[in-house]
């Protein structure tokens, strides 16, 4: 196996290289911007930036780009980043205290809301009560993968991405079905096909804003429907379904939770899809991004079955 120095080696000066540097890349390319990753280090920004630059001079070209959730390391970025890793390590293994060896950085998980709330919530619990020093943002968005990579460390969604750039794993399965309150069923009398749906108001995602193609689902379950009541919240559409507004499609796991709600054609109107989760090699190869990834897949499975 290479050693990350070597390869280091062979794109800077090394007369240039300074090890201080090296930890500022890492502090900047954990905490994503140059004021975390300043406060981190007990420094102003400038310093960080200004350390930046002699490095990529050293280096002979650029460590970062800016992206929209912040900084990302460049090819270039990654090798000094495992050079940084190595520094880092070695620093860590000459100390007792247990904090210095401990995982740190900024980790970001985009997920669908209910799974957001029911998997990566706790797993981030988890991992932030080990790690105090991992930094954990949760952006709760229903969208299909981007396709030349996520925007966050780990992208979670019911898309399978097909870019062998990425990463993928399969978490676990679930199904969407329809429920009705009760006193809805009551109020409408039973159902017993799918051409007893056709005069009920569904309840589901706003079309206009609904980007993923897995999830367009509503016409095949009501075919000639009169129209659809939206809310892109998950949790709006429940409690419009307990309210008696109509007939939602929604998470069977989630949807189960709530007495107030019934399932409808439990047996025949159903939807199987999955949840998969997306990184790049990258950035799944930092520490506190695979800590992360690690529990949410153990979450997963704890709660939603083994995929």
């Amino acid at each position: 196996m290479s050693n990350p120095a070597d390869s280091l080696c062979k794109n800077a000066h090394v007369a240039d290289l300074r090890t201080d540097d090296l930890l500022v890349l890492l502090a900047a390319a954990r905490r994503r911007t140059f004021s975390a990753a300043a406060r981190d280090l007990r420094v102003d920004h400038t310093t960080v930036a200004r350390r930046v630059q002699a490095l990529e001079a050293a280096m002979g070209g650029r460590l970062l780009v800016e992206a929209p959730g912040g900084w990302e390391l460049t090819p270039l970025g990654e090798t000094a980043c495992e050079g940084a890793r190595a520094v880092e390590a070695a620093v860590a293994s000459l100390s007792r205290d247990p904090q210095t060896r401990a995982l740190q950085g900024l980790v970001r998980v985009t997920a669908p809301e209910v799974f957001m709330a029911e998997v990566v919530a706790p797993a981030a619990a988890t991992v932030s009560e080990a790690h105090p020093d991992v930094h954990l943002e949760l952006i709760s968005m229903t969208r299909t993968t981007p396709t030349h990579g996520p925007s966050a460390d780990l992208d979670i969604g019911v898309t399978r991405s097909v870019s062998p750039r990425l990463h993928t794993t399969r978490l676990a399965g679930y199904q969407l079905g329809l429920f009705a309150s009760r006193s809805y069923l009551e109020a409408c009398g039973p159902l017993h096909s799918r051409d007893d749906l056709r005069d009920h108001l569904p309840v589901y995602y706003v079309e206009s804003m609904l980007q993923v193609t897995d999830l367009d689902l509503i016409d095949r379950f009501f075919p000639g429907r009169p129209g659809l009541l939206g809310a892109t919240s998950v949790a709006a559409q429940v409690a419009l379904v307990t309210a008696g507004a109509g007939i939602g499609l929604l998470p069977v796991y989630f949807a189960r939770r709530h007495r107030d709600l019934v399932p409808v054609l439990e047996n025949e109107a159903v939807a199987n899809l999955s949840y998969w989760m997306t990184g790049r090699p990258a950035n799944l190869r930092r520490t506190e991004v695979a800590a992360v990834s690690d529990a949410i897949v153990r979450q997963a499975r704890a709660n939603l079955g083994d995929a």
